[in-house]
């Protein structure tokens, strides 16, 4: 009891760093174009429109929607049909996705020092490193498909932990991981498969199981999402071919270099130094301050095996997408956990021991507790106070919100055809009206962004002044 009111400031200042960087974005209005059109198609075949091995987009663009394979958008539909297909639904799904990885980091910390107590009990520190992460909150707040993926590699992580650091039900825990791995693969693609090779490093870095044992680890957790995949595809045509038309359409594209974002392989070293760096400036202050007081607080074998396990498994996982020229910083998000464990890890043993000889009646502890209980307060009224506010976006949604008054849901509107790359304006549009946008056809309506007016075909007329960045016409009869 003494241990947890010890940490009890530092999770009251963890919780208060969540409900600012994350949760004040989360909940707010304005989402990332990849993001919302996740969410549309998402909300398209909770209202039926599509299936799962054949998710839709819009009737125009890509009624046939096979970017990514379809877990997200087959979860997120369920909790639209079991909440309703409200905004607040698919920011409720993504904060517990949030709250998964983050107990999953818990969880891993707690097993990790399961012989150690005192340093157990400070789970709120690889927690707190990963609540500072730029990409993570961001992440959070866009509603990108990593979100749900880190879920299913961090179970996947853990469960192999299970079997081979504690040696527990090492088959079950094994399975159990080729599972998740599975479904983190469902999500995204090959990209989530980056666990398989957990035990292989466990067996580099430790050397505490035989050789000949790491392949039999290896072949179990391959064997689970291989069987899984061949049953699926023997099963059902509509399997194959929705298999088919991603790998035709996805990633042949990615490695042909079709959508480069970048022309470095090795931007994405950059991208991950840069986002870490939060926290390895506050670890480096730590570990400096350690340094400082003369404590010789060296890692365990242990310990300094599980740091070094825990980042090679988050290089695994973030290495191999330099393969290609599409590199988005956000693709880090599934490994970010396994870097924060590994740092925090390293400075575990300075401020565990810090927290440990705190007098939990003096004044001063008193004062940082309440301190931090105000700044948490002060977190979440800020937080409460921008639901309202869009992060991005404004003046299109407020346009948007004012022509979905006017045109009737399920209606197609004509475009230019300059517009056809509007893909952040085609997602809203659908995710909240269930709008098509058709730059090749003649509609009733005509949706223009005001810097193309002089594409508005003559027989239209304008419907609304009150728009800010796109105007709205009508066909004049």
């Amino acid at each position: 009891m003494i241990k947890k009111l010890k940490t009890l400031p530092f999770w009251l200042l963890t919780f208060a760093l969540i409900f600012l960087f994350t949760l004040s974005q989360l909940f707010r209005d304005g989402i990332f174009m990849d993001g919302m059109m996740y969410i549309s198609v998402s909300k398209n075949l909770a209202e039926g429109i599509g299936t799962f091995w054949d998710p839709c987009f819009t009737t125009t663009n890509m009624p046939s929607y096979h970017e990514q394979p379809p877990l997200y958008f087959g979860l997120l539909a369920l909790f639209y049909k079991v909440l309703g297909t409200g905004t607040y639904v698919e920011r409720l799904f993504c904060f517990l996705c949030f709250g998964a990885v983050t107990f999953y980091i818990h969880l891993l910390w707690r097993m990790i020092y399961s012989d150690h107590p005192e340093v157990a009990v400070n789970s709120w520190l690889p927690v707190l490193f990963w609540s500072i992460i730029p990409v993570c909150f961001w992440a959070y707040a866009n509603h990108v498909e990593e979100t749900l993926m880190a879920v299913f590699t961090a179970a996947a992580v853990y469960h192999v932990c299970c079997a081979l650091f504690r040696n527990e039900k090492v088959v079950l825990n094994l399975v159990l991981a080729g599972l998740f791995i599975f479904f983190s693969t469902l999500t995204k693609g090959i990209q989530g498969a980056f666990p398989l090779v957990s035990v292989g490093i466990y067996w580099l870095v430790t050397r505490s199981i035989s050789f000949k044992r790491t392949i039999l680890y290896s072949l179990v957790l391959l064997a689970v999402p291989v069987c899984i995949y061949c049953i699926l595809l023997a099963g059902d045509p509509d399997v194959y071919t929705s298999f088919l038309k991603y790998f035709n359409g996805r990633i042949v594209e990615t490695f042909n270099n079709v959508r480069p974002t970048t022309d470095s392989r090795f931007e994405l070293l950059f991208k991950l130094f840069y986002e870490m760096l939060p926290v390895l400036l506050l670890s480096g202050i730590i570990l400096l301050l350690t340094k400082i007081s003369g404590k010789d607080l060296a890692l365990t074998k242990k310990h300094s095996q599980a740091a070094l396990w825990f980042l090679l498994v988050g290089l695994s996982g973030s290495l191999p997408l330099m393969v290609t020229f599409e590199q988005r910083r956000f693709y880090l998000v599934t490994a970010l956990p396994f870097f924060v464990l590994a740092i925090a890890i390293f400075t575990a043993p300075g401020i565990s021991h810090w927290i440990s000889e705190a007098d939990t009646s003096s004044r001063g502890f008193r004062w940082f507790r309440s301190s931090q209980a105000l700044v948490l307060l002060i977190a979440t009224v800020y937080s409460v106070s921008q639901l309202k506010e869009p992060k991005r976006d404004k003046a299109l949604l407020s346009d948007i919100y004012s022509i979905g008054r006017l045109v009737p849901s399920g209606e197609v509107i004509s475009i230019p055809v300059e517009m056809y790359n509007d893909w952040n304006l085609k997602a809203y549009m659908m995710r909240s009206f269930r709008i098509s946008l058709d730059e090749k056809n003649v509609k009733k309506y005509f949706l223009v962004r005001k810097e193309y007016a002089g594409k508005v075909p003559g027989n239209y007329r304008l419907c609304s002044k009150l728009t800010k960045e796109i105007d709205l016409y009508e066909i004049c009869l």
